[in-house]
């Protein structure tokens, strides 16, 4: 019985996959609470620190509806730079959108849209519906791309006083 049982019975384990082979949807939040369950919080935040950023999560905050790409990266700018105000040194990390994901599949499965593809984002393009552009993952992609580029433009190294930016 013990040889029996260290083989697994599926090519995927049940935690990360159903019975017919599709990726296994989690709750991130979940994880999250098991992670800071046992840690204390801090009274004060020694110095030097860094600040780590979820850029997808200040690109859903974002109102892009009517707005040019180059304004938005600099809106986006500005938010950083601000959850960031007390840091020297600040990361942006943005989602990576693999094929194939857990997300993708379930849209699959509704039936849902993704919207149009934007190849060619330029700081002049205007976005008519930013909601509807988000939902395609090759969009979202594109416009982290975009914003790493951009943000390396002479014209924002005036808003990085003393300040360091790692995007990722």
């Amino acid at each position: 019985m013990k040889d029996v049982l260290c083989h697994p019975l599926e090519p995927l384990p049940w935690s990360l996959a159903t019975a017919d082979g599709s990726l296994g949807k989690s709750n991130k939040s979940t994880l999250a609470k098991e992670l800071q369950k046992n840690v204390p919080a801090a009274d004060s935040i020694p110095q030097p620190s860094a600040c780590i950023v979820d850029g997808m999560a200040l690109v859903q905050r974002v109102k892009g509806n009517h707005k040019k790409f180059g304004d938005i990266a600099e809106s986006l700018l500005d938010m950083v730079l601000h959850e960031g105000a007390t840091f020297n040194r600040i990361g942006v990390v943005f989602d990576v959108y693999r094929e194939p994901s857990i997300k993708n599949i379930e849209r699959e499965l509704r039936g849902s849209d993704y919207g149009n593809e934007s190849r060619n984002i330029q700081p002049d393009h205007k976005v008519q519906q930013w909601r509807k552009f988000l939902l395609n993952p090759k969009n979202k992609k594109a416009f982290t791309e975009y914003v790493t580029r951009e943000w390396k433009q002479d014209k924002y190294k005036g808003k990085l006083v003393n300040k360091v930016l790692f995007v990722a």
